[in-house]
């Protein structure tokens, strides 16, 4: 499970306004890691509700849809969000409108969202793909589509907010989302619906409601059209974003797939079962949301100052507290782990203890993985950072052809996929430390 797409982008860092009491803070991180944290919950909220509805089996292909929406929308789009935030920025500093900038992305991302169609329809049209991935359904793969396009709407417009310093804006697109599928799926389950397929219309409409909630905030924000954009002022960093938000997303995401493919037909539930323990083992993923929403803008500060101390400090304090929550949850998982799964998602979902402690350890590694990511951007390695991810990507598909139990397998693959971009990025930092220290000894 993960949804989470992370914090205004790095080359926009949030105005340091204080908020009182909060001095390691800004209020626009308050904001920004507030609605991401309201769309967290929602995210779990959303999965327990649907798969006590629908029963394990039919929520299997409720999960696997949620994976994909996910990993195709935010590792699609988000580089949008980034893209257009740090041209628009420009723009907006020279005193000209973004409008025109907003229009180009637009029209770039709908051609985007063309050839995803294109890619769908034609997986529809095979059977070995159709099936274990959109549970052979056009309903399905409908929902597919109009989520990706919703979360590409949302890029859009969140990087035209965190252009313009608007992380009002940011996250309460973000939290409106979050209340908006929470509150629907309680209706649903109140009214004792239990068709996968109206869980799935939840899940594809709830962003875009977040965008047209927010619209009259865009167009107040954006200014004028302002002179004529051109493609050159948006390529930037933009393939290795798109790289690095692909692999990420991909890593963090593509496990329950990969157990319904590898799964037999008799153990049509396992995926369900697999994503409703994730679910519970990635509980701490969502106080790390808000952690990392005021990470970035503080290290790009220290890496604009060139100070090595105090990026170095902040670093290790949020690695720290970043262990810490991983190591709670591994023990909170290893005790009380089965109990909890029961207790959320029903009597018919269960998986073993150990399979639950692996999967949290692997949540942990992930997170470390995604703090030291922040510090890799930060230090403006897009590069390096899209090479870690498709490294762990190629590692997790590695592990995945060891002959082992399926769920074993896969619970496997993330952990030492993790472990390698852990690894991997975690070189990146010391490297590029060591060269901003020898940068600040020349200055």
């Amino acid at each position: 499970m993960s949804e989470a797409s992370g914090p205004p982008p790095a080359d926009t860092p949030a105005p340091d306004t204080r908020a009182p009491g909060t001095p390691g803070l800004s209020r626009a991180s308050l904001v920004a890691g507030s609605g991401l944290l309201v769309l967290g919950i929602s995210a779990s909220v959303f999965l327990v509700v649907t798969a006590r509805m629908v029963g394990p089996v039919a929520f299997t292909g409720v999960a696997v849809l949620w994976t994909l929406v996910y990993t195709v929308g935010i590792g699609v789009f988000l580089p949008f969000e980034q893209e257009l935030s740090r041209a628009a920025s420009v723009r907006l500093a020279r005193g000209e409108g973004a409008g025109a900038l907003l229009r180009l992305s637009a029209l770039v991302a709908l051609g985007v969202l063309a050839a995803l169609v294109v890619l769908v329809v034609a997986a529809m049209l095979v059977p070995a793909v159709r099936d274990p991935l959109l549970d052979g359904s056009w309903a399905y793969a409908a929902g597919l589509l109009v989520a990706v396009a919703g979360l590409g709407l949302q890029y859009l417009q969140r990087g035209s907010f965190s252009a313009t310093g608007d992380f009002v804006g940011y996250g309460a697109q973000q939290g409106v989302e979050g209340v908006v599928r929470t509150v629907a799926c309680l209706v649903l389950a109140a009214a004792g619906v239990d068709d996968p397929r109206a869980y799935v219309a939840v899940l594809a409409l709830s962003p875009h409601v977040s965008v047209v909630a927010l619209a009259g905030r865009l167009r107040r924000t954006t200014g004028t059209a302002g002179g004529p954009a051109h493609w050159h002022e948006l390529r930037g960093r933009f393939g290795w974003l798109l790289v690095a938000t692909l692999g990420s997303q991909a890593l963090a995401n593509l496990a329950a797939p990969a157990v319904r493919v590898l799964s037999s037909p008799r153990e049509v539930e396992a995926a369900g079962n697999f994503l409703s323990a994730l679910t519970i083992a990635r509980i701490p993923l969502l106080l790390f949301a808000a952690v990392q929403a005021a990470l970035l803008p503080r290290l790009v500060r220290a890496r604009e100052a060139g100070d090595r101390r105090e990026f170095g400090q902040q670093l290790r304090v949020v690695l720290a507290a970043t262990a810490a929550v991983g190591l709670a949850g591994v023990l909170g998982v290893a005790v009380l782990g089965p109990w909890v799964l029961r207790l959320l998602f029903g009597p018919a979902f269960g998986l073993p203890r150990s399979d639950l402690v692996l999967l949290a350890l692997s949540a942990g590694v992930l997170m470390l993985g995604l703090a030291l990511q922040s510090a890799v951007v930060a230090l403006d390695d897009h590069r390096g950072s899209a090479l870690a991810w498709v490294a762990g990507v190629a590692v997790f598909l590695a592990v995945l052809v060891v002959p082992a139990p399926v769920l074993l397998r896969v619970e496997l693959a993330l952990v030492v996929g993790s472990v390698a971009v852990v690894a991997l990025l975690g070189t990146a930092v010391r490297r590029h430390l060591a060269d901003l220290a020898v940068s600040g000894r020349r200055n």
